[in-house]
């Protein structure tokens, strides 16, 4: 009796270890997918999902100025009209100058007559004084030529200031703008009488357009993250040029809660001109805080969807979409960007 327990105690024990050894050899075997096949071991990193966002704006002058009448005077010549270039020297538009010319012309004549007069009383001045060392003439005669040559030459230096400001009222008939600027707007016609102030013209720089932007603060922060350079798409052309950021305003617009933005194109093969639209594509977070994954990690169980962890631990997920060719986008409070996960989980039915 002894001999058969003893027998039984020994196929007893042989069976427990033959079973810890079955589960010692299923621990370490690969994991078996639901299709039969050795899941991957292969691990990916959660990205963040992104939405794509296209702004439009409207391309513009560099800078305008509105060209203004520093004098009152009849219009004699208007050699460029809307759309025409200024030249080298700058000049849009003449007014009659011929009063002016006149008080110059009688300015420089009263100027001979006093160089003549400071001549005259120089040389008898010099002769007085001989005379009066010599005692054969009065002090009071060199006194006197000594006073009309002083009154002579302060009369000759207050017309030299006349016809500088003669000179000056002179250019001033000739309305000029930077050279190489654009005529936008055109406010005058040849005969046309204008006053000191009034608009003759508005101009503007176009080698060079602006494109402005309203963004707000996260869209901002993606334009930055595309570094010094952006590429902006011409729809109406079928073309992109290469743009920078060329200003940032400081302020902040409480009501539209915008960031004004401008971007400067130097270059590129297109009319400069305003008016052009441009798109602006910017790369912004998901405002849901979703997340992009394989859609090979996905474990389908019950009509639910399930990330696996390198641990084999599943975390369960809500699928959202598609967020491009062979991924997709899901949310879930225990999954963040930067989380490793298995890209092809024991399970996966795909």
């Amino acid at each position: 009796m002894k001999r058969l327990w003893g027998i039984s105690l020994l196929l007893g024990m042989l069976v427990l270890a033959c079973g810890h050894a079955i589960v010692l050899a299923e621990e370490n075997s690969s994991p078996i997918s639901a299709s039969g096949k050795t899941a991957s071991a292969e691990t990916f990193v959660v990205e963040k999902a992104t939405r794509t966002a296209t702004l439009t704006a409207f391309t513009r002058a560099r800078n305008s100025m509105t060209l203004v009448s520093e004098v009152s005077a009849r219009v004699s010549k208007v050699p460029l009209d809307v759309g025409d270039v200024i030249g080298k020297k700058g000049v849009f538009a003449y007014l009659d100058a011929t009063f002016i010319k006149l008080d110059l012309a009688r300015n420089r004549a009263d100027q001979q007559r006093l160089k003549s007069d400071v001549t005259f009383y120089g040389k008898e001045r010099k002769r007085y004084e001989d005379l009066v060392k010599q005692k054969t003439a009065a002090q009071s005669t060199l006194d006197s030529y000594t006073r009309d040559y002083a009154t002579a030459k302060h009369q000759l230096r207050a017309l030299q200031v006349e016809e500088r400001s003669l000179l000056e009222q002179l250019s001033r008939h000739t309305l000029k703008g930077p050279a190489g600027w654009k005529v936008i707007e055109r406010s005058i016609e040849p005969g046309e009488w204008v006053n000191v102030g009034d608009k003759v013209a508005e101009l503007g720089r176009y080698d060079v357009l602006l494109v402005p932007f309203a963004l707000s603060s996260g869209e901002y922060r993606a334009l930055k993250s595309l570094g010094r350079e952006v590429t902006l798409r011409l729809p109406d052309l079928g073309k992109t040029v290469m743009a920078h950021v060329e200003r940032v305003s400081p302020g902040f617009d409480p009501e539209t809660r915008k960031i004004n933005v401008d971007l400067q194109i130097d270059s590129g093969e297109l009319e400069f001109r305003g008016g052009i639209r441009t798109e602006l594509t910017l790369h912004l977070p998901d405002p849901g805080g979703s997340v992009l994954v394989p859609e090979s990690a996905l474990v389908k169980a019950y009509e639910e969807h399930f990330l696996v962890t390198p641990a084999g631990k599943r975390v369960r997920v809500v699928l959202l979409g598609s967020g491009g060719e062979g991924v997709k986008r899901v949310t879930s409070p225990q999954v963040r960007p930067g989380d490793v996960f298995l890209k092809q989980p024991s399970g996966n039915s795909s």
